[in-house]
């Protein structure tokens, strides 16, 4: 019984895995802008340099630095703020880069009017490479609703699962 379920959970990691590979590995902001061109709720993609951290069994808090490009790719935008998670995070991530397709469920926003508080679930393994996502969803009007998958190498050893509020304002 104790094997059916180890091989369980291990062929769900798989999948998950090979999920997240095939969403975002290659993908860059111009590419994700250019699959989703056609999609009336798309906006654009926010690429994040995000801090590393050490997680203390119930959290984290890690540093961003990010630019917005409009679904166009002519409009962009810098913008800085933190990312923290309560929940399980143990273990250490090293910084890493990521990208976030921002869909707008109400209004259509400019690269200027994302700025604001965004509240989600975020589930991450890293064991060398980390593989996971992210879903947040917030903002101006709590109309903007933002998704991050993929796997990024090297990125540190750490098993994190639980609530993530990132918040963001336009750099000056």
């Amino acid at each position: 019984m104790k094997n059916v379920v180890m091989a369980a959970g291990m062929a769900a990691l798989a999948l998950s895995t090979g999920a997240c590979t095939t969403s975002m590995q290659q993908s860059s902001a111009q590419q994700l802008n250019a699959t989703n061109a056609n999609s009336r709720i798309y906006i654009g993609s926010l690429t994040c340099n995000v801090g590393g951290s050490t997680g203390y069994v119930l959290g984290s808090a890690k540093p961003l630095d990010c630019v917005f490009l409009s679904r166009d790719g002519v409009s962009s935008a810098q913008y800085t703020g933190t990312i923290d998670k309560v929940g399980i995070d143990i273990g250490y991530t090293k910084a890493v880069h990521t990208i976030w397709r921002v869909y707008s469920l109400g209004s259509d926003r400019g690269v200027t009017q994302i700025s604001g508080t965004y509240v989600g679930e975020q589930g991450t393994v890293a064991a060398g490479n980390q593989a996971g996502g992210n879903w947040i969803y917030g903002g101006p009007n709590a109309e903007i609703g933002m998704v991050s998958s993929g796997v990024i190498k090297d990125a540190g050893y750490n098993l994190a699962t639980g609530v993530a509020a990132m918040t963001i304002r336009l750099k000056q």
